[in-house]
C-alpha cells in the first residue's frame, strides 16, 4: 500500500439488489476522489465492505468478510458501510477506519469521511446526496438496478430492515430518469426497478410507483423494465393498468408470500389474508398476458402448526408460482418474532422446508412446460463453454449452445426442452433483437 496517499479502492458487497446498487454509488463516488479499482483486496489502498443484516447470519458472513479483509492486507484502511455497518453488528478485533451505517443521509456521511484521508484529487463530490446521486453503469452485470426507494415501515414482525434503513424515502422521478437514460445509453437492455419495499414508492413525492414507471417507460430505446418485490396490497388497479399498456415491462411478478396461512399471516404482521394475495394474483392475471408469479415463503415460523403448514403447502399449489424461494426461519435477534413462543423445532421447520422446495420445482416445471415449442425472447447473461445463459421474458432461466460470445445481447430462439430448472433453447433458429 502506498502510505502516503491512498491510489487504489475495492469494494465487497453483500446482500440483495440494493445493496448492489449502493455498491455502484460507492465505486463511482470512489473515483471522484482519483482512486483506481483494483482486481482482489489484497492490492486494495482503501477497502470497502458494504454489509448484509438482514439476518443474523448475513451479519455474520459480514463481520467474517470485514475480518478476512484486515487478515490479508493490513496495511490497507478498511471502510464498512451498509446495514449492518453498526459495529454492534459487526464487532472485530481491529476497529475498522470507520462505519457509516444504513440510513438517509449514509452516502454525505461517507463523503464527510473520504474528505480526511489522503485521496488523490476531488472532483464533483460537493452537494452528493443519497438519492440524487445517479450512476451511469452497472459493473460487471449484464442488466442494471435502479434503487427508486429504501427504507421501510411496513412492520414485519420477523424483519430488522426498518431498523437499520430508517424510514421510506423517493428518489425524484427527473433522477430516475436521468439515471435511466444514462444506463441505457451505456447499452443495458434490462432495467431491474428496486428499493427496499418498492411498492411503497411515491409517499414522500407525492407521486406513485405506476407514475414513475410511465416516466420510464418513455425513456427513448429503453428496453426491458422489471420489478422488484412488490407487497399485494401494493398492486393498485393505476400500476396494473400502467404494466398492462408498455409493453417495456416484464409479464413478471415477485409478491412475497412468506405463508399460506392466515394465522401465520397475522403473526407476521404481513397486513393481508390468503385471500387478499390470491386476489392481486388473479387481478394480476387478468391484466398482463400469462405473468410469471415469484415468491418468498418462509417456512418454521414461531407457532406454525402441521395444519398450518400444510394450509400454506395447498396455498402456493394453489397460486402456482413459476419459482419458490423457500426460506427456513431463523430468530433475528431485536425482532418480535424472536421474543414469540412455540418456537418451531429445528429437524421439523428443515423437513417442512425440502417439502415446499418440492412443490416449488413441480410447480416451476409446470409452468415452463407452457413454453415447449414457443419463441423466447433471451437477454444473454452469461457465455461460456459454448453455453449461453440468460433469462426470458418471464424470468425463465434459459439456456442454448453459443460459438461466440452473446453477452448483453437479446435473442430470440424456439424453446426445445422445458424442466422444472428453466428452458433450453434451440440456437438454429436464433436471430437477434
Amino acid at each position: 500500500m502506498n502510505e502516503n496517499k491512498l491510489t487504489t479502492y475495492f469494494v465487497n458487497v453483500l446482500g440483495c439488489k440494493v445493496n448492489q446498487y449502493d455498491a455502484q454509488q460507492i465505486e463511482q463516488l470512489l473515483e471522484r476522489y482519483g482512486l483506481e479499482k483494483t482486481d482482489t483486496s489484497d492490492d486494495a489502498d482503501l477497502i470497502v465492505v458494504h454489509t448484509c443484516g438482514v439476518t443474523a447470519d448475513a451479519a455474520r458472513k459480514s463481520r467474517q468478510t470485514i475480518r478476512k479483509m484486515q487478515r490479508n492486507n493490513p496495511l490497507a484502511h478498511v471502510i464498512v458501510t451498509g446495514c449492518a455497518a453498526n459495529d454492534e453488528l459487526t464487532q472485530v478485533d481491529q476497529d475498522p477506519v470507520f462505519r457509516v451505517p444504513a440510513g438517509a443521509d449514509w452516502l454525505q456521511r461517507l463523503v464527510e469521511q473520504l474528505d480526511a484521508l489522503a485521496m488523490p484529487h476531488r472532483h464533483g463530490v460537493d452537494g452528493i446526496t443519497t438519492d440524487t446521486f445517479t450512476i451511469s453503469r452497472f459493473e460487471g452485470h449484464t442488466r442494471a438496478f435502479l434503487k427508486v426507494q429504501d427504507g421501510c415501515d411496513i412492520g414485519c414482525s420477523f424483519c430488522i430492515i426498518p431498523q437499520l434503513r430508517k424510514a421510506p424515502r423517493d428518489k425524484a422521478i427527473a433522477d430516475a430518469v436521468r439515471e435511466a437514460t444514462a444506463l441505457t445509453a451505456a447499452g443495458y437492455r434490462e432495467i431491474v426497478v428496486t428499493g427496499v419495499s418498492v411498492g411503497l414508492y411515491g409517499r414522500e413525492q407525492g407521486s406513485s410507483l405506476a407514475e414513475m414507471l410511465r416516466s420510464l417507460v418513455a425513456v427513448p430505446d429503453i428496453g426491458r423494465i422489471r420489478l422488484s418485490s412488490l407487497h399485494p396490497g401494493e398492486l393498485t388497479a393505476e400500476l396494473l393498468d400502467v404494466w398492462a399498456s408498455s409493453p417495456a415491462i416484464m409479464p413478471h411478478l415477485h409478491l412475497s408470500l412468506q405463508s399460506g396461512s392466515d394465522a401465520v399471516l397475522a403473526a407476521m404482521r404481513r397486513g393481508y389474508t390468503a385471500d387478499e394475495y390470491l386476489d392481486a394474483v388473479e387481478r394480476a392475471r387478468a391484466a398482463l398476458d400469462n405473468p410469471a408469479f415469484t415468491t418468498d415463503v418462509i417456512v418454521g415460523f414461531p407457532g406454525e402448526t402441521d395444519t398450518y403448514f400444510q394450509e400454506s403447502h395447498d396455498f402456493c399449489r394453489k397460486v402456482g408460482f413459476s419459482q419458490m424461494h423457500v426460506f427456513t426461519y431463523s430468530p433475528r435477534p431485536k425482532t418480535i418474532a424472536a421474543r414469540m413462543g412455540n418456537q418451531v423445532n429445528g429437524a421439523l421447520a428443515m423437513e417442512r422446508s425440502e417439502q415446499l422446495r418440492a412443490l416449488g420445482e413441480q410447480l416451476a416445471a409446470d409452468y415452463h412446460r407452457q413454453f415447449a415449442g414457443k419463441n423466447a425472447e433471451v437477454l444473454v447473461e452469461g457465455s461460456k463453454d459454448g453455453r449461453a445463459t440468460g433469462y426470458s421474458r418471464h424470468y425463465i432461466p434459459a439456456e442454448f449452445g453459443a460459438t461466440e460470445d452473446l453477452r448483453g445481447q437479446m435473442v430470440s430462439l424456439p424453446v426445445r426442452e422445458t424442466s422444472a430448472s428453466g428452458i433450453v433453447c434451440d440456437p438454429g433458429m436464433l436471430s437477434r433483437l
